[in-house]
């Protein structure tokens, strides 16, 4: 196989403190595809011989992300283009930093007390709330009514109450606007940064989950105590976490979580979901007040999606995709509801549970992106993550 070399050493600019080591640490960067890759985030695992604390500048836009905060990073995002067959020489070279990288775009996080006709700036990064706590829909008590998280291309927000739902922002900006969302005007209405363009009503919403349980879908919902924490946000990717204790899952109990993460440049957020019972089959649903297919279409060897697409952006009549995308190996079943007391309105995709799942959700808005105005473009780009995340950029050590 021909691979393109790329000519050039590439450095990573990097601070470190004087007792750690400052020889270059030499990595190859391996696009094994055969397609170019655009903005493509590569990710380093921290190891021992890498500096404890750093900052990175030019040439590259980066994130330094501290998963377990120790206040040492144990991931490094690194965004870069890739030809195809590119393998790229790397070298950590430890030098001062010379300029910070734009934060009025990429990702954020969002998760704030509700104030009236204004932004209250009380920003949440960890709370606990215990079975029945619920909000007043008309005067939620959090703006958002739980947190929200975004990137330069789209928005979501989670319901941090018992229906555990989502939802999805349109943007028409790449600038971050979420702390202005519903201010002082409705967000169901068109505004210069966008809308909210999906109607929840009690189905699923954008990617909420649900128990198969004798033929019948079961809200994942309300527990004995759940637990939000932001794990982090950057120029390159944002993410959070709920813990639930005592998860309600039809007939059982279990514990659990959900991890949402929104990469830059991105269509769709990631949802790791734990469960401590594998035996259950897992729900993700989207909700079908709009839409009369249900497509389902296997991608490539690891990876298939459920998808929708139509003039379903709620209160604009404007065309949006969505989909579910999942490994083959944990496909269970598909269906569609429509009329549900507890969850009505849904199309879903049931999953064979393992004590860690992934699954991620589209949203794919022409007023975002007149690419998506096409069905048949909404479609190349599912096929086109899908070979994405079937080939990672390679990382070895030199």
């Amino acid at each position: 196989m021909n691979h393109y070399i790329n000519p050039g050493i590439l450095f990573l600019l990097l601070t470190i403190t004087s007792c750690q080591p400052k020889a270059p640490i030499p990595l190859e960067f391996s696009n094994e595809s055969e397609f170019y890759r655009a903005g493509e985030i590569v990710r380093v695992k921290r190891s021992e011989d890498m500096p404890k604390n750093l900052m990175l500048s030019d040439p590259f836009l980066t994130q330094c992300v501290d998963l377990d905060a120790d206040g040492i990073w144990d991931l490094l995002l690194i965004e870069s283009d890739f030809e195809p067959e590119e393998i790229k020489d790397v070298q950590l070279k430890a030098i001062e930093p010379t300029q910070q990288p734009d934060l009025n775009t990429g990702t954020d996080i969002s998760f704030s007390v509700r104030a009236d006709k204004k932004y209250s700036g009380l920003e949440i990064s960890e709370i606990t709330r215990y079975r029945g706590a619920k909000q007043n829909i008309r005067q939620p008590f959090f703006h958002l009514e739980g947190p929200g998280i975004e990137n330069d291309k789209v928005a979501f927000r989670t319901f941090f109450d018992p229906r555990n739902g989502k939802d999805i922002y349109g943007k028409t900006t790449e600038q971050l606007t979420l702390h202005e969302a519903g201010i002082d005007t409705s967000w169901h209405k068109l505004s210069d940064w966008g809308m909210d363009i999906l109607q929840v009503g009690n189905s699923l919403g954008a990617g909420g989950l649900a128990v198969l349980e004798a033929d019948k879908l079961h809200r994942l919902g309300d527990a004995d105590k759940s637990v939000y924490t932001k794990l982090y946000s950057g120029p390159l990717e944002a993410a959070h976490r709920i813990d639930f204790m005592g998860w309600d899952a039809g007939s059982k109990k279990i514990d659990g979580y959900e991890q949402l993460t929104l990469t830059r440049g991105k269509y769709y957020y990631s949802n790791e979901i734990g469960v401590s019972d594998t035996a259950l089959i897992l729900a993700i649903g989207m909700p079908n007040f709009k839409s009369e297919s249900f497509n389902l279409t296997q991608h490539n060897a690891k990876y298939s999606s459920v998808w929708t697409y139509a003039h379903q952006a709620d209160g604009t009549n404007s065309k949006l995709g969505m989909a579910i995308m999942f490994e083959n190996r944990q496909y269970h079943s598909h269906n569609e509801i429509k009329e549900g007391l507890d969850i009505g309105n849904t199309n879903y995709v049931a999953l064979k549970a393992r004590a860690r799942n992934k699954v991620y959700f589209f949203a794919c808005w022409e007023l975002s992106n007149p690419f998506f105005s096409k069905q048949e473009n909404f479609e190349q780009y599912l096929q086109d993550e899908a070979d994405k995340l079937s080939n990672p950029i390679q990382i070895t050590k030199k």
